[in-house]
Order: structure tokens, then sequence, then C-alpha cells
């Protein structure tokens, strides 16, 4: 089955659905794109909020979203 296209803030706020649903949530915890802001594409991810084990949630997440979905740059 191919995968689903969405954007950049589309991908984003379904990695963001998933982090909240995983059992190592924490409130305040958000996958953010690099570099912010517009005019800019996607080229990696980052986070804000509190705890030393995003790294580890933002890789399993993103790779659970990427299965799913097919991240297309948006023309900015």
């Amino acid at each position: 089955m191919p995968k689903q296209i969405v954007n950049e803030d589309q991908y984003l706020e379904i990695c963001n659905h998933e982090l909240k649903k995983d059992p190592d949530y924490k409130e305040g915890m958000k996958i953010i794109g690099v570099p912010r802001g517009s005019g800019s594409n996607l080229s990696g991810y980052s986070w804000e909020g509190p705890n030393a084990i995003m790294p580890a949630l933002i890789s399993r997440i993103v790779s659970t979203v990427g299965k799913q979905y097919e991240l297309r740059a948006t023309p900015r």
C-alpha cells in the first residue's frame, strides 16, 4: 500500500500526536522541525520540553510515522 503524502507541518503534527500516545511522554514534550520558521525546508528534528529521553523518543516516533507517511517538502 502506498504511503500517504504529507507536508512538513502535517508530518510534525502526526509525530506529535504519536508522541502523546507514547508511554514515555511527559507533559510539555514536543517534536519540532529544524530549521524553524517559514521559508525553510525541514532537514531534521529537535525537541522542546523536559526529559533527556527525548532523542530516543524522537527516533522511535519519526521512524514509526515514516513507515506510514511520505514527507514532501512544501515550496515556501
